[in-house]
């Protein structure tokens, strides 16, 4: 018997009898090739599924930060709301001191978010509640990329406030990943600071 190709043994074992397969002696590679197929074609399944996910994340990520992403035959390119390359972005000179909105100011905005949520909420939707707090008091520095080109420079400043305030004892240091928390003592400085 001429020896059969991966397709045609991977037809018969689909549509013979395994008795007629062991009759003709091919039940066994048939068998071993269908399996390989299937193994290929589940991992082809999940690493499409893998792929599909992250592309979501990322979409969903581009939608928070109003960024567009462009890919072309010469790489990939994100663009800002105002149509600048991040990439073009990356190329700025350092800070001047000063230029941003310090960190403290983030504090209190951050407590009164925790607190309208019950005393705890996952970062994004946190962040978007400071923004909208803060919106009158952040400046163009505050709004731009940063050079990495992955978060807006008020989120990152936001965020290095919540460090700030985990080591002071105003948030919660065990909370979950991706969980912000305000403690008792954040609760009494809120009502103490509110007025600032």
């Amino acid at each position: 018997m001429e020896e059969l190709s991966k397709e045609e043994l991977i037809r018969l074992y689909e549509t013979m009898p395994e008795d007629t397969l062991k009759k003709i002696g091919i039940y066994d590679k048939a068998k071993e090739v269908y399996e390989e197929k299937q193994k290929l074609e589940k991992l082809k399944k999940e690493r499409i599924e893998k792929a599909i996910a992250l592309v979501k994340e990322a979409q969903e990520l581009l939608n928070i930060y109003s960024l567009e992403l462009n890919v072309t035959s010469r790489g990939i390119r994100i663009k800002d709301k105002d149509g600048r390359d991040t990439n073009k972005i990356r190329e700025q000179r350092p800070l001047r001191h000063g230029s941003k909105t310090h960190t403290s100011e983030y504090r209190i905005p951050i407590l009164q978010v925790l607190t309208d949520l019950g005393g705890r909420g996952k970062v994004n939707e946190i962040l978007e509640r400071v923004y909208k707090k803060m919106k009158d008091v952040l400046n163009s520095v505050d709004l731009e990329v940063l050079p990495s080109g992955f978060d807006f420079r008020w989120r990152n400043s936001a965020q290095w406030a919540r460090n700030t305030m985990v080591n002071q004892g105003l948030l919660e240091k065990d909370s979950p990943r991706g969980i912000w928390e305000i403690t008792e003592k954040g609760k009494i400085y809120l009502k103490e600071h509110s007025n600032e």
